[in-house]
């Protein structure tokens, strides 16, 4: 096995493949890393909201420009979608595709930033999350070719409570 790095930083056995099969799409079909009809290398879900709104990451630029992508409390996988874009994943997606992580800890009202477990890293305020990084309103991560500015929702001023205030209802 020849191992390789493209120019997009994807490692790849040049010996089975003669160009990146994760950059050239032609290549991750007839390899059937992707199925035809889907866009990403790896299959992965995007989460479903468990709980309340904690904050959003709001994608800037790329083809979901405008979505929102909902945080919770506790970790937030980020990845990318079959369609390339950032997307907050299922707790039960793969270890390869977590590119990053968002936690916002309920108990010490903080948010950070933690490296994800995939090769694919993601950047935070354009340099490679390597380590745990606090987090503030308008830092943005960048996955999947486009970028996502964080929003809290919650922090010191504003919590979740475990019981609805019935005067606020």
């Amino acid at each position: 096995m020849k191992l390789t790095k493209c120019e997009s930083g994807h490692f790849y056995d040049a010996d089975k493949y003669p160009d990146c099969p994760y950059c050239n799409t032609e290549l991750q079909h007839r390899a059937g890393i992707v199925q035809p009809g889907s866009a990403g290398a790896a299959a992965v879900k995007s989460a479903q909201p468990r709980g309340p709104v904690a904050g959003w990451l709001v994608v800037k630029d790329g083809p979901a420009r405008g979505r929102d992508l909902r945080l919770e409390e506790g970790r937030n996988f980020l990845g990318v979608d079959a369609a390339g874009c950032p997307a907050v994943l299922d707790a039960d997606s793969p270890l390869a595709a977590r590119q990053g992580i968002v936690v916002y800890d309920p108990a010490e009202a903080q948010w950070c930033a933690l490296p994800g477990s995939s090769n694919e890293l993601c950047a935070l305020n354009g340099k490679s999350l390597l380590e745990k990084s606090p987090l503030t309103a308008g830092d943005v991560f960048t996955l999947g070719g486009a970028s996502a500015e964080f929003v809290p929702y919650c922090g010191k001023e504003r919590r979740w409570t475990s019981q609805p205030d019935p005067e606020r209802t």
